[in-house]
């Protein structure tokens, strides 16, 4: 869980490299081979982010529901 909320309040100013999208794909990929939706795991992250980071900080993201991912210089973010 400590995993997971550091993920969704991470500010994304620093870029994360191909070594961290390895590690969250693999995260997905195990969720989704133990029978859990990757589509409602990313709804959940968005849920989470919602939750604890301030709208402020949240700007120019979707700001209710569980709406598109958020983009980071043309890289999709996995929520």
């Amino acid at each position: 869980m400590s995993l997971a909320v550091a993920l969704a309040t991470s500010s994304w100013s620093d870029r994360l490299t191909s070594l961290d999208y390895d590690l969250l794909r693999r995260a997905l990929d195990d969720l989704q081979a133990r029978g859990f939706s990757v589509e409602e795991t990313k709804k959940t992250m968005r849920r989470l982010r919602l939750r604890l980071v301030d709208p402020g900080d949240r700007q120019g993201e979707e700001s209710e529901g569980c709406g598109p991912p958020i983009w980071d210089d043309g890289r999709k973010l996995p929520f």
